[in-house]
């Protein structure tokens, strides 16, 4: 019994790698998504050092990586303005096809109850594309 106790603390560690984790759900402006078969997807993670947010899969006829666009992530009291977005291989896409990601990543706290946030307006065109992503830790 001591020995399978003791294996089951070195293995809850590395389970436990991001200490809180959330998705992110569109709350606000059109769906980012480069098609519906592959889906713009975003979450916000804290390790207990870095505090984290993404969102991935984005057209990037819409919001491209070469464009200045108005961009905030918001994870508790982080904030971060003016995040470019990469050009990228989609992520779970088959085929895989070029999309655009923007992330984050911060020395911070996060608890639960915290808010994240991602905010953004691009106007290509002159056509203004903007979608807003949440969630609570």
């Amino acid at each position: 019994m001591a020995i399978a106790l003791g294996i089951g603390a070195l293995v809850a560690p590395a389970r436990a790698a991001f200490l809180l984790r959330t998705p992110l759900s569109r709350t606000a402006g059109e769906d980012p998504s480069v098609s519906a078969a592959c889906p713009a997807a975003g979450d916000a993670r804290w390790d207990g050092t870095l505090v984290r947010a993404s969102l991935t899969n984005m057209d990037p006829a819409r919001f491209p990586a070469a464009t200045l666009c108005q961009t905030e992530i918001r994870v508790g009291a982080v904030t971060s303005k003016g995040i470019a977005f990469v050009l990228a291989p989609s992520e779970n896409c088959l085929p895989a096809v070029d999309v655009t990601t923007i992330s984050m990543q911060e020395a911070g706290t996060a608890k639960a109850g915290d808010k994240a946030l991602i905010k953004i307006k691009c106007t290509v065109g002159g056509v203004r594309h903007q979608t807003q992503w949440a969630g609570t830790f």
